[in-house]
């Protein structure tokens, strides 16, 4: 009988179709050999300045191969270990802000010759800075941090990501305009959180590399997402708040809205605010979460208020460019780097 068509399930099929279980055991040992496992070994090497360091470059270097490739990443590795190292250095003070600056500036120009993705992990580094007490501190955190970057590319090439993924390339004068729009924006961004003198200043500039990062990959619509999503989940820790459960109870709404989140992924700013409403509990003090959500919330939005304002800015400069000289942009096939496979 022809079970194709006879309507019967075909038995290998249903075989070789991986049950629910058994993804998510995939996942659990993903997460062990490309998260627990080089985090372990680094806390045993250098131990919770080391791991912190790792567990970033990691994180850094997956999402840097993904979206611009492993050879490019590969290059940028020990400038992202660099970057963190000169961020531990300098956090939380005014050179860390004139460090988050001058990494926008390098970042931004990357749209010149469509490397702008990529150079937002090492300006990510440095703004995610894990403080350090000394020089020899920040060199241990830098080094940690390139050899996570370097495993992560390890892992993100495993997991099937592309040599070189293209990136757009624009015109000289519009790069130059986006490079100090960016510089201005994480430098302000990095300069009001040391002004007001917050003990964690890095969560305006990263929602600001964050929404970059959406923009440089095609899902701008996500932006509206995370302001809708931060404000959900800022209103959703309200409650919390004035119940002020035990610190268990708050730490198992914390972990089921987190794991909420990963299930959610279709609707970005309902997954967002499960992220926020996680976020805000995990990390409050007791009785501090209406204290936490309120600087949670501000900081996350200011970010993006000040993005909106740059956006605003390259939008109207490269206008005026475009009047001036209309000039074709240079889309990412005019370039021939760009079609390579096995070489950038």
């Amino acid at each position: 009988m022809d079970v194709a068509n006879s309507g019967e399930p075909d038995p290998a099929a249903t075989a070789a179709r991986p049950s629910g279980a058994r993804r998510w055991l995939h996942i659990l040992g993903a997460v062990v050999v490309a998260v627990v496992l080089p985090v372990a070994v680094a806390w045993m090497v250098a131990g919770q300045l080391g791991a912190q360091a790792v567990f970033l470059g990691v994180l850094l270097g997956v999402t840097g191969a993904k979206i611009g490739g492993t050879h490019r990443m590969l290059y940028l590795a020990p400038v992202t270990g660099a970057a963190a190292g000169l961020g531990a250095l300098t956090a939380y003070d005014w050179w860390w802000a004139v460090l988050l600056a001058v990494s926008g500036a390098i970042a931004g120009a990357g749209v010149g010759f469509g490397w702008l993705a990529p150079l937002l992990m090492p300006a990510a580094a440095a703004t995610f800075a894990i403080p350090a007490s000394s020089g020899t501190d920040a060199l241990i955190s830098g080094i940690m941090t390139t050899l996570g970057v370097g495993y992560g590319i390890v892992i993100a090439r495993r997991f099937g990501a592309a040599p070189v993924v293209a990136g757009d390339r624009r015109s000289p004068a519009l790069a130059a305009v986006v490079a100090t729009v960016f510089a201005v924006a994480l430098g302000a961004a990095a300069a009001l959180g040391v002004a007001l003198g917050w003990t964690e200043p890095f969560w305006v500039p990263e929602s600001i590399i964050v929404c970059v990062l959406y923009i440089a990959v095609g899902k701008r619509e996500r932006i509206r997402g995370k302001a809708i999503g931060t404000a959900v989940g800022v209103a959703a820790a309200l409650p919390v708040a004035i119940l002020v459960p035990s610190t268990w109870v708050t730490s198992a709404i914390a972990t089921a809205a987190a794991i909420a989140a990963f299930t959610l992924t279709s609707r970005y700013w309902l997954m967002y605010g499960l992220y926020t409403f996680a976020l805000v509990l995990a990390l409050a003090a007791p009785g501090q979460v209406a204290t936490e959500a309120g600087h949670r919330g501000f900081e996350i939005l200011a970010g993006i208020a000040i993005l909106a304002i740059g956006l605003a800015a390259v939008h109207a400069i490269g206008n005026h460019l475009r009047q001036r000289s209309p000039q074709p942009e240079l889309a990412p096939s005019s370039h021939p780097d760009v079609a390579r496979t096995d070489h950038d």
